[in-house]
């Protein structure tokens, strides 16, 4: 494991790279955002399930579990999904896949905020960099294909907020003794309780047509199972190769999630969006990257 750690995070970003093109693509079929939102963690859900049934892993619902479930997977995963969802039906992936790569600095800021790490002027200087690369987007009239397009953006940011609140939440409400896949199973369990009914009283719930599956279909089916298999490779490398490792993932998703935007939309972006990659890839370097970069380095030399 620890020595295929760089082509296992190479296979953890590209799957979360590819789920924003597929959540756009059934998007654009008609899906609402709660709807695939709850089939997503449905179908997730009831496979990390049987995963942790196979591992022999038992689902805890006591206070401290249910608290963590809502914080982190009602506020922190099941809100920002949504919102993500909805916002990709109005922007390219690959800049919806920009606004997602701001997480790791935003995290900081909050970790800063609750005395989790240590202030380092380097990585301050990553988080200002950052933001400028989200400003290049958000200023120019012609960052985006269109000047409305601007309200869009700044609604999907929305997003990278709450993945770096869940992300603060997950590391200071954890259970003692908790097991990781067992936390992600009741996790998405719960997140597809409280969005069922949400979707069938708001009118965006969703329910396959068996008889004759579309494209939506089999995209929202590739969306259960890649984020399946995201967090159970997650779960493996984070505990073969440690967090800090994981950090640079980011990258991957970025990237990949520009390239799938390319290949199955023909999506194209300006130059002060390319710009804005640019000092968001710097802002992450100066944030984690080497210390990510040089954590997988020894493992792999282990």
């Amino acid at each position: 494991m620890r020595r295929l750690s760089p082509i296992l995070i190479l296979g953890l970003g590209s799957l979360w790279g590819l789920n924003t093109s597929l959540m756009k693509m059934a998007g654009l079929e008609g899906v609402a955002a709660i709807g695939l939102t709850t089939l997503q963690m449905s179908g997730a859900g009831i496979i990390l399930w049987a995963f942790c049934r196979f591992r022999g892993v038992h689902l805890k619902f006591d206070r401290d579990h249910m608290f963590y479930y809502f914080v982190v997977g009602i506020i922190g995963t099941a809100v920002p999904s949504a919102n993500l969802a909805n916002s990709l039906r109005e922007l390219p992936a690959g800049v919806m896949v920009l606004a997602i790569a701001t997480v790791p600095l935003l995290t900081y800021l909050g970790s800063l905020i609750f005395r989790m790490e240590r202030f380092d002027v380097g990585r301050l200087i990553g988080v200002l960099l950052g933001l400028g690369g989200v400003l290049l987007i958000v200023i120019p009239s012609t960052s985006l294909p269109e000047p409305e397009d601007t309200g869009w953006f700044l609604i999907g940011l929305l997003t990278p907020l709450f993945y770096a609140t869940s992300s603060i939440a997950a590391a200071k409400l954890r259970p003692a003794n908790a097991e990781s896949a067992g936390l992600a199973a009741g996790m998405c369990l719960m997140i597809a309780i409280v969005l069922w009914p949400l979707s069938l009283a708001v009118g965006q719930d969703y329910v396959p047509d068996f008889s004759m599956l579309g494209l939506a279909d089999l995209c929202i089916a590739i969306v259960a199972v890649n984020t399946c298999l995201a967090y159970i490779l997650f779960f493996e490398l984070i505990r073969a190769v440690g967090p800090v490792s994981i950090s640079v993932v980011g990258y991957v998703v970025t990237l990949t999630g520009i390239l799938f935007g390319m290949f199955f939309f023909a999506e194209t972006h300006s130059w002060w969006v390319w710009g804005a990659a640019g000092l968001i890839f710097m802002g992450l370097a100066f944030v984690n990257g080497r210390q990510a970069a040089g954590a997988i380095m020894n493992t792999v030399r282990q």
